[in-house]
């Protein structure tokens, strides 16, 4: 809100005349249709900003270089839904089939678009005629420089539409500002034993009461959510052939907080109406979450009763490049950090379930209440492991990924605004709001 009134601020400023410099009725008539309408030019494929005609059409700089790149493939993209996706400045990357069927649609030219050595001579013939009218030389040194840069620009306008392999992706940011671009810092670096303090006086030491309800929550935890997968129809690769098969398998996941949740005392004391809506608004995170526990860092897949599958699976199924990339990243923080310490995921859970942000909350401060208790707990339980030097962290790392989920779980949510709801369960369409 406070960007919107920012921008409109802006706006307000340069529309005004300025007299300074020389009034706007200076301007003709045709100098005022101009700039309206290259003002008014939108994106014919997504509804974005369009400064030009690209291919026989009027695109903006994304869907020229995704026709570019996308048109002369000979092997065609296959909608993973109906073929009939909504197409704009949101959903754009979402099916590669759909938007280029859309080009063609508005009139985009295959044929138009131009090879290397027809690109050169273009280039070529610009710099040439630049230079009859500078009436300067045009070195061969200069062409191929400049031909470079024009690459170098068209490689960098053509990654924010890209659905092939990606090699960096970018990362949700932390409560900390810090950005997740590097590899560097998938892996959490534990302290090794050695160096942890000898001095008792270093550790915290849990109270009873404490002890006891982190033992009942993760009693809770590994009896539930912890519990491994059942064999069912998707405990195979091969039987998950599109995005609802995904949704449908989280079915189990679903079942299992439900009965995670009626184990905690502190869930009880919610009205029912609060019950309801922190289950609906905690499911997406600890589906995630739990993917998390079962990641197998050295195998990159998720363990089963039948053996692994690989989590490219989550790639293939949705087609969606950057959702497997963040998924996957996430859960190497995550199992990188907690490793296989129930303690740690059974809090993280708890903080989940009682999150005061979660939609159509209406006791949010008592919510938050409870919740604190298990932030408390888990600093707590870091500093009796890892003493009051080391314990923070871990305790930012935990915190860190807990902020994590927020960009990857609306990321989810954009994939089942495409699942066709006739194809989910019934179960999965309540708690997801599907209806």
């Amino acid at each position: 809100m406070v960007a919107s009134s920012s921008s409109g601020n802006l706006f307000d400023h340069i529309d005004q005349p300025n007299t300074s410099v020389g009034s706007s009725s200076s301007l003709g008539p045709c100098s005022l249709r101009k700039i309206k309408t290259k003002d008014d030019k939108v994106c014919g494929v997504c509804g974005d900003k369009a400064l030009g005609y690209n291919f026989n059409a009027v695109t903006c700089e994304s869907c020229k270089a995704f026709f570019r790149r996308n048109a002369s493939k000979e092997k065609s993209a296959v909608c993973l839904f109906d073929n009939n996706c909504v197409v704009d400045i949101r959903t754009r990357r979402f099916c590669p089939a759909c938007r280029i069927k859309k080009c063609y649609k508005i009139g985009m030219k295959k044929d138009m678009i131009l090879d290397d050595s027809e690109k050169r001579k273009r280039m070529n013939k610009v710099m040439a005629n630049r230079a009859k009218r500078e009436h300067l030389p045009a070195p061969e040194s200069s062409l191929i420089q400049i031909k470079t840069e024009v690459d170098t620009i068209d490689s960098v306008m053509e990654v924010p539409a890209m659905l092939e392999t990606v090699n960096e992706v970018e990362r949700p940011p932390t409560p900390f500002g810090k950005t997740h671009g590097s590899t560097s810092d998938i892996i959490f670096r534990h302290v090794p034993k050695q160096l942890l303090p000898a001095d008792a006086s270093m550790y915290y030491k849990l109270t009873l009461a404490e002890s006891s309800l982190l033992a009942h929550v993760t009693k809770a935890y590994q009896e539930t959510l912890a519990a491994m997968p059942e064999m069912g129809p998707y405990s195979e690769p091969k039987q998950y052939q599109k995005a609802a098969d995904l949704v449908n398998h989280s079915e189990v996941c679903v079942r299992k907080l439900i009965m995670f949740v009626k184990y905690l005392d502190d869930f009880k004391r919610l009205s029912q109406e609060d019950q309801i809506a922190a289950l609906k608004a905690c499911v997406m995170n600890t589906v995630l979450l739990r993917s998390a526990l079962f990641y197998s860092i050295e195998k990159d897949a998720w363990l089963t009763p039948k053996g692994e599958i690989p989590t490219s699976i989550l790639k293939n199924t949705t087609g969606f490049v950057s959702l497997h990339n963040n998924h996957v990243y996430y859960c190497r923080r995550v199992k990188s950090m907690a490793q296989d310490d129930y303690q740690i995921y059974a809090l993280l859970q708890t903080i989940i379930v009682f999150d005061p942000a979660g939609m159509n909350i209406t006791n949010r401060e008592f919510m938050s209440s409870l919740q604190d208790q298990y932030i408390i707990l888990l600093k707590h339980y870091f500093e009796s492991c890892f003493s009051y030097e080391f314990a923070k962290e871990y305790y930012v790392s935990a915190l860190d990924r807990l902020c994590d989920l927020k960009a990857l779980s609306e990321e989810h949510a954009n994939v089942l605004l495409q699942v066709n709801p006739v194809d989910i369960e019934p179960l999965m369409l309540e708690v997801l709001n599907l209806k």
